[in-house]
């Protein structure tokens, strides 16, 4: 931010604008085949560009609005080894757990497996890296509706812990799959 402007001035500067949507995410990679096949398995979706040295998957097109996650193959670019500042994760939402489960259940049997699952409270999230060490967070949302979802935020359980709980994913998807209803699946 520059020093000449005030923080309200900063602020106010695009307050009335229009709201925009996320259009792209664009990794680099020197390991653009790993990295380019581990998105093209995890997110199913054919390619809309795709070169030697990049490619695009389009993940929704609501034109004018378009989703595209993009990949650029940088030779010299290196793996990140420790935290650095920048971006921290992506998250990719389903319309519902049952959706993401969908999902979980095919990427493990072609092996590949979150290093985390949370259910947060307002929604449930299993986290993967990607061959570059990046976090991808699929999410489900724990309630059907919104006024359930924002009332949620307003309870205790949420005051008194807002990160949520860790899950097994096998145990969490199979008492899901095994009947227990969503709302005491993700009661805690």
């Amino acid at each position: 931010m520059s020093s000449m402007i005030n923080a309200e001035e900063f602020l106010s500067a695009t307050r009335d604008l229009p709201s925009v949507r996320l259009s792209e995410i664009v990794l680099r990679t020197s390991q653009y085949e790993e990295v380019k096949n581990w998105y093209q398995a995890v997110l199913g979706v054919e390619p809309f560009i795709d070169t030697e040295d990049y490619c695009f998957r389009r993940l929704h097109i609501d034109y004018p609005y378009t989703q595209v996650l993009a990949i650029f193959h940088v030779p010299e670019a290196s793996v990140q080894q420790a935290p650095v500042a920048g971006l921290d994760h992506i998250q990719l939402r389903h319309a519902s757990l049952d959706d993401m489960f969908v999902r979980f259940e095919r990427l493990k049997a072609v092996g590949v497996v979150p290093y985390q699952s949370m259910n947060h409270g307002p929604g449930t999230s299993f986290y993967y890296h990607d061959p570059d060490g990046n976090t991808v967070e699929f999410s489900g949302p724990n309630f059907d509706d919104e006024k359930d979802y924002l009332a949620y935020f307003e309870t205790e359980s949420y005051r008194s812990n807002i990160v949520g709980i860790e899950v097994d994913p096998d145990e969490f998807v199979g008492r899901y799959r095994n009947g227990t209803p969503q709302s005491e699946l993700v009661a805690f």
